[in-house]
C-alpha cells in the first residue's frame, strides 16, 4: 500500500509503504485479502471432540462397579432436581414476602434433595438397570 505525500517546503515526494512484510495479497479495493474461515471443518472438529468426550464418559461409566454407577445416577438426579427447584423458586422469588424468602430456599433445596433420593434416583436405577453392570 503506497501512499505518496508531498513534503511542504522542499518540493520532494516521499514514498511511504506501511504494508507488513509478506503481505502481497491486496484486493481490488486496496484492502488485504483475509483468509476465509472454513466453518465446516470447525463444525467437524467440534463434533469429533464431543463424540470422543461422549465415548470417554460411556467407557468410564461402563468400567465402574455397580455401586459407583448407582451413586453416579443418584448424584445426577440430585443435581437435576435441585437445579429445577432453584430455577422454579427464582420465578416466584420476587413476589414472596421477606419472611418467606428466607425460609423458601432451604425448604425448596431440601425437598428437591429428598425427591431426588427417594423418587427420581430409584426410578432411574430401575430403568437403567439393564445398561448397568450386574451386582
Amino acid at each position: 500500500m503506497g501512499v505518496k505525500r508531498k513534503k511542504t517546503g522542499r518540493g520532494t515526494v516521499d514514498d511511504f509503504d506501511a504494508t507488513p512484510p509478506d503481505d502481497g495479497d491486496i484486493s481490488a479495493n486496496g484492502r488485504p485479502k483475509l483468509p476465509r474461515p472454513d466453518f465446516n471443518s470447525s463444525k467437524t472438529g467440534l463434533k469429533k471432540y464431543l463424540d470422543s468426550y461422549q465415548q470417554f464418559l460411556l467407557r468410564s461409566f461402563r468400567n465402574m462397579p455397580r455401586d459407583q454407577q448407582e451413586a453416579t445416577v443418584s448424584r445426577f438426579s440430585q443435581v437435576i432436581c435441585i437445579g429445577i427447584a432453584v430455577v422454579a423458586l427464582q420465578l416466584f422469588y420476587s413476589v414472596l414476602i421477606a419472611q418467606v424468602r428466607i425460609i423458601s430456599l432451604p425448604i425448596a433445596v431440601g425437598a428437591a434433595w429428598f425427591l431426588a433420593n427417594k423418587l427420581v434416583a430409584p426410578a432411574l436405577i430401575t430403568r437403567l438397570g439393564s445398561l448397568m453392570n450386574p451386582r
